[in-house]
């Protein structure tokens, strides 16, 4: 009788009975390492790597090469660097920081004798000089940036348009800067500087000569290819399997169908046998959709509500300065821009100032924007600010909807001090409206991935959803990917991952769905319209994150716009817009902090020099046309006045008392009589004038409570004036009180002035650790005399000393 439970049923005919064999016994993470054999490495010869390329040619009756290095560290125009010599590939080319240009002339493949290359093969220049390039025609149009070394940044390859293949002859002209992105180390680190007089090793210290500090970079390669198209697709379609088998999180399907296809792809392949390249491609679809290469862009998508989408965008355009100061030096890249700008139009500034540098950065920017392109930006594009605050209601002012930025998610070291204790910062929102003080509102979006160069990974669209703060809000973010810091931007192997990204997130649910070829404005008016004109999302009031910058040119260009008013001439508002355009070239963030390198810093200050003198000089004009025929009080011609009176302007918006200091020589002799208070040496007095906003005034003395110094023993003084009392006692301040208030600000304990060493993990150049906390030295004031004794002014002088440093 048969078993109702079919435990006597006959053995399915298709199914073996008998088993002889090993079995399969898969070990995913050793298939997860053998993906990693099949590029380069060790198998170069014999792996993918070897039949990427159906032709290299690098001898000199196709390529010759010729180089000019700038002398010293001169920047030279294009037509100065007109002038070369011949050079190989394996030359060296440097010091540190120097300008190589190189002129690379060559026929391209076609011609070589018997290689049966047809007509329509794509051919391109291979050009590494281990460093960043700019590749131009001969008459200065810029074509293509280049990246060299190894890096996964490296793009070395520049396609040979096909209609000079035809030709037969192509030249080129190669500039090179003989540093890396983060600098130019001559040890391999990426920040100390290039030229350290000295390296420090266990058995002492060795000096370097100057041929050993600076770093050469070798012309690694200069040829002429022909890459394997077919070849290249393999490798994409093996690279997204592989991403897709080590990044998406868990242990899914789709995950393990990656690795086992990826892994079956391996074994299909056989480097003499050209076939099996599209035998493994064809495997390849079992994942990524079948004839998904086919279909392209004309791919159609599901609509799948209970996923988030992630939009894709290539890196956005420069900030207006550097376009207009790269226009001046290569006048051909105007147009060259304007063809290859992206079709989302955005303002990028680089760093928080006062508002009126801030609106000078929009009104530039959209005024350059508009006369180049002939549209205004929608978008306020910021992905790397130090500091954003009064931005929305000068977004709006400055016609502008939107706001793009992503630096709040590195602010891990951004943190709120309060006394010994830390506050990391880690902002709650990904998507939000961003109020500001008046209650102007703007749109803004920072993406989930937490970077503006991402590498349109696999793992880049998954944290783009998983990482998302707002989903409840919005289901859609924005991935930024390319590569900056130093060039390179979008790569071919990104859109191509991207595509099979998206390829597979049409067929498995596990990854997101990539939404492609739109611009930031138009991700943008989907969030607005999509979240009812933000009335959905959270909102976020005040400032996000603070740092100011080069106050003193601000104030000094927004006093000349004060005084220069009842002027109005074309000729002084040049004038102030130049001087205004070097302020805001200056006002790149890493200008500002401190971050930058050197040769900057030598560049800002001659530009900051240029602003002061046209500023003081524009000022000077002004108030010679306002108040004829007068004089400044620095002016020598000052001392000969025998009569006249002493004016002060002020340039605020607000009512305003300050002490004034002016020579007691010429005329200023008969005010002897309104004398407060005489310095110490005699030769200035001090007086305190209030003028009303944007008005001018003769200066005179108001009554106010004095402020006065009192030393009370030995090593004990006290300074006092209406507002607070500080106490000295012994060398350290032990008392800090506010008289209005009638509070002591000091804690119990807090009372010594004391310094920390700042030792950060690694980018000392803006980090402040957590650890740097742990070790104080406490500081004594030594020394401490009465500076200064009167009315309006009282003050200390002291010597405190730090490790070898002594400070007054």
């Amino acid at each position: 009788m048969a078993c109702s439970h079919g435990h006597g049923a006959t053995a399915s005919a298709g199914f073996p009975k008998a088993n002889y064999g090993p079995g399969a016994k898969w070990i995913k993470h050793l298939t997860q390492n053998r993906l990693g054999t099949f590029e380069g490495g060790h198998f170069a010869d014999v792996n993918l790597s070897s039949v990427l390329f159906t032709h290299r040619i690098d001898n000199k009756e196709h390529f010759k090469p010729e180089v000019w290095s700038a002398p010293g560290l001169l920047k030279p125009t294009f037509e100065e660097a007109m002038k070369f010599r011949p050079a190989s590939k394996g030359e060296s080319f440097g010091p540190s920081w120097g300008l190589i240009g190189g002129s690379q002339g060559g026929r391209p493949p076609l011609p070589f004798p018997h290689t049966g290359i047809s007509m329509s093969a794509y051919s391109a220049v291979e050009f590494d000089p281990g460093c960043d390039a700019t590749i131009f025609s001969t008459d200065g149009t810029p074509l293509q940036g280049i990246t060299g070394g190894g890096g996964g940044d490296r793009r070395v390859e520049y396609v040979i348009p096909h209609s000079i293949v035809k030709t037969g002859k192509h030249e080129l002209v190669i500039e090179s800067s003989c540093n890396g992105i983060f600098g130019a180390p001559w040890n391999g680190d990426t920040i100390p500087p290039p030229d350290a007089l000295s390296t420090c090793s266990l058995l002492g210290c060795t000096i370097l000569n100057s041929q050993q500090m600076n770093r050469y970079l070798g012309l690694a390669s200069a040829d002429l290819v022909v890459p394997n198209m077919e070849a290249w697709h393999f490798l994409w379609d093996v690279q997204a399997l592989r991403q897709i088998s080590e990044l998406v999180p868990g242990n899914t399907a789709l995950q393990n169908k990656a690795l086992t296809t990826a892994n079956a792809i391996m074994t299909v392949f056989d480097k003499g046998d050209v076939h099996s390249l599209s035998a493994g491609r064809k495997l390849a679809e079992e994942v990524l959709g079948e004839h998904w290469a086919e279909k392209g862009e004309n791919l159609v998508y599901e609509e799948r509500t209970e996923k988030a989408q992630v939009w894709v965008i290539g890196s956005g355009p420069t900030e207006s300065p550097s376009r207009k100061w790269l226009a001046r030096g290569l006048p051909k890249s105007t147009s060259w821009i304007a063809t290859r700008s992206i079709v989302s139009r955005a303002v990028r500034r680089s760093s928080t100032n006062g508002s009126r540098a801030l609106a000078r950065q929009s009104i530039f920017g959209q005024r350059y924007f508009e006369s180049r392109f002939g549209a205004r930006c929608k978008t306020a594009w910021l992905p790397d600010s130090f500091g954003l605050t009064a931005v929305p209601q000068l977004i709006r002012l400055a016609d502008m909807d939107y706001f793009f930025t992503q630096k709040l998610s590195w602010n891990i070291s951004g943190r709120t001090v309060y006394l010994r204790s830390i506050r990391r910062n880690n902002f709650p929102h990904s998507t939000f409206d961003w109020v500001g003080i008046g209650g102007t509102q703007v749109l803004r979006h920072m993406t989930p991935v937490d970077t503006y160069t991402a590498q349109a990974t696999v793992g880049d669209v998954v944290k783009d959803v998983n990482n998302h703060k707002n989903l409840k809000s919005s289901d859609i973010s924005l991935l930024v990917f390319g590569n900056g810091d130093g060039g390179g931007g979008p790569l071919a192997k990104m859109l191509e991952n991207l595509r099979r990204i998206r390829a597979t997130s049409n067929k498995w649910r596990v990854i997101p769905p990539v939404n492609m070829g739109h611009s930031v404005d138009e991700f943008l008016d989907v969030l607005a319209n999509d979240s009812d004109a933000g009335a959905k999302l959270p909102n976020w009031s005040g400032e996000l994150y603070l740092e100011k910058g080069d106050r003193k040119f601000e104030i000094l260009l927004r006093d000349v716009e004060s005084v220069q008013v009842p002027q109005d001439r074309l000729c002084i508002h040049e004038k102030i817009n130049d001087c205004w355009e070097k302020v805001l070239l200056n006002q790149f963030h890493d200008v500002l902090p401190g971050s930058a390198i050197g040769m900057v810093y030598d560049g800002a200050e001659k530009l900051y020099a240029e602003v002061r003198k046209d500023g003081e000089t524009l000022l000077e004009e002004a108030f010679k046309a306002i108040f004829p025929p007068s004089v400044s009080l620095d002016d020598q011609a000052f001392k000969s006045k025998k009569t006249g009176t002493i004016v002060g302007f002020n340039t605020t918006f607000f009512p305003h008392r300050d002490i004034v200091e002016v020579l007691l020589s010429g005329a200023a002799q008969r005010l002897k009589s309104q004398v407060v208070q005489t310095a110490k040496n005699g030769a200035r007095w001090l007086c305190t004038s209030r003028l009303l906003c944007w008005w001018w005034g003769s200066l005179w003395y108001s009554n106010r409570k004095r402020a006065s110094v009192a030393p009370v023993g030995t090593d004990h003084f006290v300074l006092k004036n209406a507002s607070v009392q500080l106490t000295i006692i012994e060398g350290g301040i032990t008392s800090l009180y506010d008289v209005a208030l009638d509070r002591e600000l000091i804690p119990a304990g807090e009372s010594e002035a004391s310094s920390s060493l700042d030792k950060p993990n690694y980018w000392d150049a803006w980090d402040v650790e957590i650890h740097h906390l742990e070790k104080f030295q406490k500081l004594r004031f030594d020394n401490i005399s009465v500076a200064a004794e009167g009315r309006l002014r009282a003050s200390l002088k002291s010597t405190v000393k730090y490790g070898h440093s002594t400070c007054h």
